[in-house]
């Protein structure tokens, strides 16, 4: 089964349930930082960037502690966390060291080398960039209100900042700007120079598309298994469109749900249909709850 089997009608009646559970549920996630790494995080104009940049296809955990374990390693070395210092660094032997016991699991040797190939590419080109136009990632805003599609285009300026992180990082901050979440590194840095700095017009902002999004969209229309990561872009246009249809006002709000619902329900093998928000109208877990 697939989307095409279903009217309008059909799609619009889960539309509907899942917009309730969205305006039920608090689906704002944050961090799990120790309060050390957190403050440093706060204090550090490069350690978000870093974080933001590392964080793909490892654990998101690991990749935003690694700016802290750098930054122990280099003062180890007397050399402070700073835009010069940070250009020196052999990122690509840093990662290698920091990331030995850390990969995932399920993550290739190939996309292991894949990862340390690309990402100090990213975070070298990132840092070049900040000196070419002489700014920071703070200095990067100014000291008022902005669209969430200026934000989003200013962040894609960033190298290593690809459509969906800019897309994640321009939600995380539409949700701070309206007390929905904990404020992180980055924002608290932009406001802390700029007050009235905030995120506004979030109906205008898509929504941020991964696996877990592509298969929770597929299982809720009938469909258990696919090859999720390289189905990816055929799919896009029909989740976004799905999500106008669940929250007009803000369709990046969808992600929140079906992200969590991919990792701690929707498990590839043996998803968890029972404990499942979305068993109601998921025909995947209406079928398994069945038998």
């Amino acid at each position: 089964m697939s989307i095409k089997n279903f009217s309008f009608k059909q799609i619009k009646e889960k539309a509907d349930y899942i917009r309730k559970i969205l305006l039920s549920k608090d689906l704002y996630w944050g961090s799990n930082l120790r309060n050390d790494y957190r403050t440093f995080m706060e204090n550090n104009e490069y350690a978000p960037l870093i974080g933001t940049i590392c964080d793909e296809r490892i654990n998101a955990d690991d990749a935003w502690n690694f700016p802290y374990w750098l930054h122990k390693k280099m003062k180890k070395e007397a050399q402070e966390f700073k835009l010069e210092s940070l250009l020196n660094q052999n990122f690509e032997k840093e990662l290698r060291e920091y990331l030995k016991d850390k990969w995932p699991k399920g993550m290739s040797e190939k996309d292991r080398e894949d990862y340390l190939r690309r990402i100090p590419r990213y975070l070298e080109n990132a840092l070049k960039f900040f000196i070419r136009i002489n700014c920071s990632p703070v200095d990067l805003f100014e000291n008022r209100a902005y669209c969430a599609l200026e934000v989003y285009f200013t962040l894609r300026r960033i190298p290593g900042i690809g459509p969906k992180k800019a897309n994640m990082i321009t939600r995380d901050f539409i949700y701070i700007s309206k007390g929905k979440k904990d404020p992180n590194g980055w924002f608290i840095q932009i406001k802390r120079k700029n007050p009235r700095f905030k995120v506004e017009r979030e109906n205008l902002l898509d929504m941020p598309i991964d696996v877990h999004v592509i298969k929770v969209f597929n299982r809720i229309f009938g469909r258990f298994k696919g090859n999720w990561r390289r189905e990816l872009p055929n799919h896009i246009l029909d989740v976004i469109a799905f999500s106008k249809l669940v929250s007009p006002e803000f369709p990046a709000k969808l992600d929140g749900l079906f992200w969590r619902v991919g990792r701690e329900y929707c498990h590839d093998r043996n998803p968890k249909c029972t404990d499942c928000c979305l068993n109601k109208i998921c025909e995947i877990g209406i079928k398994t709850i069945s038998q």
